[in-house]
């Protein structure tokens, strides 16, 4: 069973912190004070637990008016069972239900393809952070919504 906890940057964000840890420090070798930054005292964080472990995180910012995602982490061993789905479509509601029309990533190349399948739209060149080829991707507020019924069909 999933449980979804949000976060404030003021709260204990040692479970997210646990998760980024594991994913950024150990397994693709971020050097720690890259991974740990200031906007983690403004962010709203998003922690996916499995049987009470936090398995999966997120971050929500806004920053010069401009609403970002970030630090999205799924242990090795959850990922392909749709946890970073449901990470990043948690805070992709998030940001629009606070008015957001736009919402922008900076994504690591090697999984651009999973944001394109939530909703992404990359942008500009590739560039690096922390050692890693990343694309600026951006996500826009849906203008209609769809139903689980299909049209009714007039004769």
């Amino acid at each position: 069973m999933l449980r979804v906890k949000w976060l404030k940057g003021t709260d204990d964000l040692s479970d997210a912190y646990n998760v980024r840890f594991q994913v950024f420090v150990k397994e693709q070798n971020v050097p720690i004070q890259l991974e740990m930054d200031d906007t983690d005292k403004i962010a709203q964080h998003i922690v996916v637990y499995r049987n009470n472990k936090p398995i999966g995180t997120g971050r929500i910012f806004v920053q010069d008016g401009k609403y970002y995602l970030g630090r999205i982490a799924v242990l090795r061993e959850y990922r392909e069972q749709h946890v970073g789905t449901l990470v990043v479509k948690s805070l992709l509601k998030e940001a629009f239900d606070k008015g957001a029309d736009e919402v922008h990533i900076h994504a690591q190349i090697q999984v651009q393809d999973f944001y394109k399948k939530v909703g992404f739209v990359p942008y500009g060149k590739p560039f690096y952070e922390a050692g890693i080829e990343h694309i600026s991707m951006a996500a826009y507020r849906p203008d209609f919504k769809i139903t689980d019924t299909a049209p009714s069909s007039e004769t």
